[in-house]
């Protein structure tokens, strides 16, 4: 019987050609995943962080995620890591942050695949947010308003596109300007309004559904107040650190997150409040359990909500799973040895 192991290496612009674009996979296994949690379908680890400064929630970072799945639909393991350098687009023309992810068996625990990460860590941010949209927003909101304009953003106006269905304007800032212009051109297609407006007030202030997406925001750099959030209004977050603690805790009434265990994780808003007593992890609907009626997220028109998603390993696992069998199937890849016979065991 031949001992080798034999690991697919997938490019990034071999995940894309294998569907890592695909919205409607991406919110269909992020979906998958956030039951899956709350049925204890998954072992989803405790992220680890690593910055290079040795600040609490550090812009310049790498992230490292390991979850395992055992669902009726598939049994795989992974991990993840995603380093995050705000320098990069200006100071080297790179993209803000870069992402592999190793798919390992589930039985034997050794690697089948390490492809890239990056577009679908992307892909399943944005989707998690509009997936809080769908359940936290009120269903006739029409205002969209977005800080910051770069690939996260672009997720999350596509996956919110396909929940939310009466959208009419879109309000976007962004520090350069021509970020924002391009931004309102790429997704003109949606048949959108676009105001490119010249402050963070200016995009979420009268929004019904905000998106927060700036880089290299910390704790203790959090800048929005509660003045600029709208009564009955849904905000998601998808850079974490921008809403002040006051803000979460005086503008908004109601609160929901993917997953409970990042509340373990110092340094993130819900974290740092239900540890030091200031907001009851109680209140915070769980997206899961919305998902499977034991919860709800909003019950009145009035509510305004604050979500979370703070990056739940297992998507990327199921999303870039179902790339990594359409690639096969595609005859995409280059393999590589792990060993061809193991050099002891």
């Amino acid at each position: 019987m031949s001992k080798e192991v034999k690991v697919l290496w997938l490019s990034q612009e071999e995940v894309i050609k294998a569907g890592a674009w695909d919205m409607d996979l991406v919110l269909e296994q992020v979906r998958k995943v956030n039951k899956w949690l709350v049925q204890d379908k998954i072992n989803e680890a405790n992220l680890l962080r690593v910055t290079w400064d040795k600040k609490l929630g550090g812009s310049r970072k790498i992230g490292i995620h390991g979850a395992i799945i055992n669902s009726e639909e598939m049994q795989i393991a992974g991990v993840k890591s995603i380093p995050a350098n705000p320098d990069n687009p200006v100071k080297y023309g790179m993209p803000r942050s870069n992402g592999l992810l190793t798919l390992y068996n589930y039985d034997t625990g050794l690697p089948i695949c390490v492809m890239d990460d990056k577009i679908v860590s992307d892909q399943r941010t944005g989707a998690g947010s509009a997936l809080g949209a769908e359940y936290g927003a009120n269903p006739d909101s029409e205002i969209l308003g977005l800080i910051g304009c770069g690939p996260i953003q672009d997720a999350h106006i596509l996956a919110t596109s396909k929940v939310m269905h009466n959208i009419k304007t879109c309000r976007v800032y962004d520090l350069r300007r021509e970020k924002a212009e391009a931004f309102a051109q790429r997704w003109e297609k949606l048949g959108y309004k676009f105001e490119i407006v010249n402050s963070c007030p200016e995009a979420i202030a009268d929004a019904d559904i905000a998106y927060t997406c700036t880089s290299g925001i910390a704790v203790g750099d959090e800048y929005v107040p509660p003045e600029w959030v709208k009564k009955g209004s849904f905000h998601s977050p998808g850079s974490i650190w921008d809403y002040k603690p006051e803000t979460v805790l005086t503008a908004f009434n109601k609160y929901g997150m993917d997953f409970v265990g990042r509340l373990e994780d110092k340094g993130f808003p819900f974290a740092d409040l239900t540890m030091e007593g200031k907001l009851d992890k109680e209140k915070i609907a769980v997206i899961g359990r919305v998902l499977l009626s034991q919860e709800k997220l909003r019950t009145s028109p009035t509510d305004t909500i604050y979500y979370e998603t703070l990056g739940i390993c297992a998507t990327d696992i199921a999303i870039n799973y179902v790339v990594y069998n359409r690639a096969k199937e595609m005859g995409l890849g280059t393999e590589v040895y792990l060993w061809h016979e193991p050099a002891y065991f």
